[in-house]
């Protein structure tokens, strides 16, 4: 029977089926010799040598109840595996043992397995089922070439997500269960148009009216503003764009790009080192005035920001 490139086999024996272990081994990428070991050591009274006819001739085989397969599976924990047989372990996990099973049952075999049992307190054989058929009928949606690797992808989704097998999750996670498996994402699944949103709307406004409102230097300085009929004048002098009392138009769209996300640092650091020049020349002139009008017709000099007066 061919699973995933590989081709596994169901016999009977004293009217049990049996599943040669080899090609499953190879075909989940494990190393054969320390599975059989395994198998010959915890699964002792399940397994047993079995001349299986293959396309090479009859070989003798290592074979496992097809009863323990499922046992066996679930020794293997995925995380310990090297990552590139990770998704193809998984996949045998819930697949391989269900697939033998429906392929022994509609055989020729008159001596079917006998119905699954629920465990108490996880999800029954027809809520397994449920899950099984929705993983199957969105994997056989997509193009053949991608089938196989949505369905470990949703296999995997669910392992990862409930740390076991699907079999194996709370009676109460069912529902769960059905949406992970419905809604995790599938290489090449359609997902219909999807509507391009609009570019978000980044609303920044900060007219003359708002430094008027905002700084009494310029509101003061500037009462005429927007009364004429005409193109409105105005004015900026020097203590309007420095001095504590003074609101600065331009830190202010600088602190909302900054709300915003934007890095503004380095503008901000320019404005606030422009308004702290300006203001120690506003200083130095107005210290120079004032010593000129003290001064009267003697000598001006001026040391570091001291003016001084000489008598000429």
């Amino acid at each position: 029977m061919p699973f995933y490139g590989s081709d596994l086999y169901v016999v009977s024996v004293d009217n049990e089926a049996y599943t040669p272990m080899r090609p499953i081994i190879d075909g989940m990428g494990l190393t054969y010799q320390g599975q059989a070991d395994k198998l010959k050591s915890r699964f002792a009274k399940g397994v047993r040598e079995i001349m299986i006819p293959t396309k090479g001739g009859e070989q003798t085989m290592l074979c496992l109840a097809l009863r323990k397969l499922n046992g066996w599976l679930q020794t293997i924990s995925p995380n310990k595996v090297r990552p590139e047989i990770r998704d193809n372990v998984i996949r045998y996990q819930e697949e391989c043992d269900d697939v033998l099973y429906e392929y022994w049952t509609k055989g020729e075999v008159k001596n079917p397995r006998k119905a699954k049992k629920s465990l108490p307190g996880k999800i029954t054989p027809e809520q397994q089922e449920a899950i099984k058929q929705l993983v199957m009928t969105r994997g056989k949606a997509l193009p053949k070439e991608n089938q196989a690797k949505a369905m470990i992808t949703m296999w995997s989704s669910l392992k990862s997500h409930f740390g076991c097998s699907y079999k194996e999750i709370s009676d109460d996670q069912f529902t769960e269960a059905l949406s992970i498996a419905a809604r995790v994402p599938l290489e090449g699944e359609f997902l219909g148009k999807q509507e391009t949103l609009p570019e978000p709307k980044f609303d920044v406004n900060i007219p003359l009216q708002w430094w008027i409102d905002n700084n009494p230097l310029v509101r003061s300085g500037n009462l005429s503003f927007g009364k004429s009929l005409t193109a409105p004048s105005f004015d900026v002098t020097m203590e309007m764009l420095c001095g504590d009392n003074s609101t600065s138009a331009a830190i202010r769209l600088i602190n909302v790009l900054e709300e915003a996300g934007f890095d503004v640092s380095a503008p901000k650091a320019e404005i606030v080192a422009m308004r702290k020049h300006l203001g120690n020349v506003e200083y130095g002139m107005k210290a120079i005035a004032d010593a000129c009008r003290r001064a009267g017709n003697k000598t001006i000099s001026f040391r570091g920001g001291k003016a001084e007066y000489l008598i000429g």
